[in-house]
């Protein structure tokens, strides 16, 4: 039974906005539900060591989504992190299933290039690798753009992103602050690579909310994302 929305899509994209600190791991679960209705599980862990980082994000529908569909990213990414906060991926491996099948993709990386791309089964009409030097895979952007930073350090950056097929950017405004909390604006927007006109727009615009601790650093609470089927929300757990 079809759902009356690319939960998929929708999905993949809050993958891509979810996916430091000294040698030790930090992890994040959040729900995911659209109309106020669940739709599934979102998870993120991630760790460094010097200048090295892991990352892993999940996405696992639930809810009655997961009666009448199956939909599932599963990423992960390492490579080095700069003082400045720039990311440098170094490799990238994810399994992911929507509509159309179930796909695995690897991408290894030299230099801020991708120098390898295999993806099972293949694609047409993807971006050209030889295209997006500078660009970070989806779970290294989430890295970037949502791991637990100093306030001074949320928000405010534009990172451009290659999975593989699709080219890529992710926005985020700088940070309004009140009290306690920052909240920012963004938007995802597709440029170049496979099915472009698989969804009604090639803009999506989004919120991020923190919280500030009393030791200066933000953390993400919540996502949220206009759809036409009412808003979508990511809410961290606990």
């Amino acid at each position: 039974m079809p759902l009356p929305f690319r939960a998929e899509g929708l999905a993949a994209v809050l993958a891509v906005l979810l996916t430091a600190g000294a040698a030790h791991a930090q992890q994040a679960s959040f729900d995911f539900r659209v109309m106020g209705f669940p739709v599934g599980t979102v998870g993120m862990a991630w760790s460094t060591s010097g200048t090295s980082y892991n990352a892993t994000a999940d996405v696992d529908a639930t809810g009655v989504v997961g009666f009448f569909t199956s939909f599932f990213f599963h990423g992960k990414a390492t490579g080095t992190v700069k003082a400045d906060g720039t990311v440098i991926p170094g490799h990238f491996e994810a399994q992911s299933k929507s509509s159309r099948d179930v796909r695995q993709t690897t991408i290894a990386w030299k230099n801020g290039k991708p120098t390898s791309v295999t993806i099972v089964p293949p694609r047409d009409n993807s971006a050209d690798p030889a295209d997006q030097g500078g660009t970070l895979d989806p779970v290294s952007a989430a890295f970037r753009l949502l791991r637990d930073v100093p306030k001074a350090d949320a928000c405010n950056v534009t990172v451009d992103m290659f999975d593989g097929m699709r080219r890529s950017r992710l926005k985020v405004g700088p940070a309004t602050a009140s009290g306690t909390a920052l909240t920012c604006k963004g938007s995802y927007s597709r440029m170049k690579g496979d099915a472009l006109g698989s969804l009604d727009r090639d803009q999506f615009p989004f919120t991020l909310s923190y919280t500030v601790g009393a030791d200066g650093i933000a953390r993400l609470q919540r996502i949220e994302a206009p759809t036409n089927f009412g808003t979508a929300v990511v809410a961290r757990r606990g």
